[in-house]
């Protein structure tokens, strides 16, 4: 925010600028890691998609095979009973 000088127009109200203090700048340590950073909030969040992305299609390759397996158990389970009514007519 820029502050315009003392007796300008737009000046702030000298009760007001006592409650409004600059920020001290805190000293970091130079052994901390870098505090996060929106671009790396940013990069996580796609990291996820992607990974939920690859899970979705994942889950759709399973969900293909599970039925044609299903099919493939229903075809040969029908087959079977067929083998077994044959047999049963011969005795």
């Amino acid at each position: 925010m820029i502050m315009a000088p003392r007796g300008h127009k737009y000046s702030m109200n000298p009760i007001f600028s006592k409650l409004y203090k600059h920020k001290k700048t805190r000293e970091r340590d130079p052994n901390a890691p870098p505090p996060p950073t929106l671009l790396g909030q940013v990069k996580e969040i796609k990291d996820v998609k992607g990974k939920a992305d690859a899970q979705a299609s994942y889950i759709s390759i399973l969900e293909n095979k599970l039925e044609l397996l299903e099919r493939k158990h229903n075809r040969l389970e029908s087959q079977v009973q067929q083998i077994i009514s044959v047999i049963n007519q011969r005795k």
